[in-house]
Parts: C-alpha cells; structure tokens; sequence
C-alpha cells in the first residue's frame, strides 16, 4: 500500500505518455492550411496595394486636368458675348481655346475691374475707314484712345479688336504713349491666335466704332511626341503659346462642343450654310482623355500598362446666361 498522500496520487494518476504521430499529423496540416491561407491572403493585399498605386497614379493625373479644365471654363465667355464666327469657345482636332475679357488688378486686387475698351484714335480723315489692312499708324499699329480709362496694358498681352460686327485677335509687341490722352500700340502681324483670326488683313478699319480690349485665352493641347497634356494662357513676341504640362502619359485628348440643338462637333463655322452650328449656338463641351499608368507593374493588369478613358463635360455659366436672355 503506498506510504504518504503523494505516493497515493501517483498510483491513481494514468502515466504520462507524448503525442501519437496521428496527432502529429493533424496538427502540422492545420497549421500548414493557416499559414498557406495567411500567406496567399498577404499576397494577394499586397498585389491589390500595388495595383491601386498604379491606378491612383492615373487618377491623380486625371483629377487635376478635370479641376483646372473645369474652373479654366467656368470663365469662358466673361463680358464677351459669342458671335457666329467668333467665339468664346473653340475646339479644333486636339485642342480646346477658351476666351473670356480680362479683369484687370488695379490698383489693387480688390478694385479689380473688367477691362476697358478703347475706341481708336480719329485722325479726322474724309472717309469712313482707314486704307484696307492697315490701322491709323502703320501697317501693324494702332492708337487708342485712354481720356478717362485706366490703362495697365503691357507687351504680351492679347487684345480683341472689334469692327462693327468683325472681330480679330492682336497681340501686342510694343505699347508707347502717342500724346496725352492716346496710346500707341503695336502688334504681332499673324493669320492666326487662339484658333481665331488675327491682324488686319482684309478689313478695313472704321473711324468710329472700331476698339480694342483686353482678353484672356487659355489654350489646352497634346503635345504628341511627348504625350504631355499642355496648357497655356499667355505667349511669346511670335506667337507662339506658352505652355505649361497640366498631365503626362497621355495618349489622346478629344475635345467635343456642344450646340444648342442638342448636336455635338468637333468644331463651330459660322460661314457655311448650317445656322445650327454657330458660334453663338455653343452651349458647353464636353473633352475625352486617355492616360496610361506611368510605369508597368508584373502584378497589374497582366503585366500590361494600364490605360483608362475619363470624360468631363462643362457648360460654362456664360454661356447658357447668353442662350436664356431676352433679346
């Protein structure tokens, strides 16, 4: 019989034994299943992580062009009102012009005001109109009259010249005080700014009702071989835009406008036959872009770059003001 507590124990416990290797088995299959489930699971996050960095680099690009191109339209056609043949909004192939009147920050931000429009200079001549493609100085000059309205004009900036109902663009090469009270401007002469005509070719300028005013044109465009989304607003002496890169990677850029009767072009003419297709008909845009991924990733998409269509479509406030107003 055992002697003590201690030995009466051990008698009635079962003796210690390790474990079977059926035991075993089970439990290094269980923990093989959790640790296959966990690694799949882990790589399987990490290649979805590696894959929204890829396309949130396409978004990313794509969200600035939307806001600058949204807010950059939103002003289309501020204090200038369309005419048939010409236009606050332009689009031609792969790129889109939008003008609006300058607001000029004088003396201060907070007294900014819409710019002036100067009326030529009347040199009192016996007729109606100066010589044709010529201003009242000079081939590629004009003086304008400043009695009364302030004046901040510099060389580079874009004026809108207006002739009864005609309309062109200058750019200004050379601005010098004439006398008191005028302002002598020289310009750039070319066909063509902004996808509007330019200079003084053809027309002739009346003695009264001819003037200029300051305009703002911001240009979008793809730059093809570098595949560079390119944005503009001011230009150089010779005419040339320029550019700034709004997006990169970008294989196409389609910009659409929109008419009042519900058609859709990938320009306006206010020259031929069809009245539906106006200048002053355009109701908004609407711009298709397609950019790709900047670099290629083996766990996305195959291992094929990525590419992805956005569209956006605007109707610039101005423009539907100018469509609902009473005549």
């Amino acid at each position: 019989l055992p002697r003590s507590t201690g030995q009466l124990k051990s008698a009635l416990l079962p003796p210690r034994r390790g474990f079977s290797l059926p035991e075993l088995l089970i439990a290094l299959s269980i923990g093989m299943v959790v640790i296959v489930a966990g690694t799949g699971y882990a790589v399987q996050t990490f290649k979805s992580r590696r894959g929204w960095m890829v396309r949130e680099s396409i978004d990313r690009n794509a969200r600035f062009v939307g806001i600058s191109l949204q807010r950059d339209a939103a002003e289309a056609g501020v204090a200038l009102e369309s005419s048939a043949s010409f236009a606050s909004v332009n689009a031609a192939a792969d790129t889109l012009s939008l003008l609006s009147v300058r607001w000029m920050k004088f003396p201060t931000p907070a007294d900014s005001i819409e710019a002036p429009v100067y009326p030529i200079y009347d040199d009192g001549g016996a007729g109606p109109t100066y010589p044709l493609g010529v201003g009242n100085c000079g081939a590629e000059c004009l003086e304008v009259v400043t009695t009364g309205l302030q004046v901040n004009m510099q060389v580079g900036d874009l004026l809108q010249l207006r002739v009864g109902t005609m309309r062109r663009l200058l750019l200004v090469t050379g601005v010098t005080g004439a006398t008191p009270g005028r302002l002598r401007i020289t310009f750039l002469n070319v066909a063509s700014l902004a996808q509007r005509p330019s200079g003084l070719s053809g027309i002739a300028l009346q003695r009264s009702g001819t003037s200029v005013q300051q305009v703002r044109a911001v240009l979008y465009w793809r730059d093809v071989a570098t595949r560079q989304l390119m944005r503009a607003e001011r230009f150089s002496n010779t005419g040339r835009p320029q550019s700034a890169v709004i997006a990169t990677d970008l294989l196409a850029f389609t910009p659409r406008l929109h008419f009042t009767d519900g058609n859709e072009a990938a320009t306006y003419n206010g020259m031929d036959a069809d009245s539906t297709n106006d200048g002053n008909d355009i109701i908004g845009l609407r711009v298709r872009a397609q950019l790709q991924a900047d670099r290629i990733d083996p766990a996305v998409n195959g291992g094929e770059r990525l590419l992805r269509w956005y569209e956006w479509q605007v109707s610039p406030r101005n423009l539907v003001y100018e469509k609902n107003r009473t005549p």
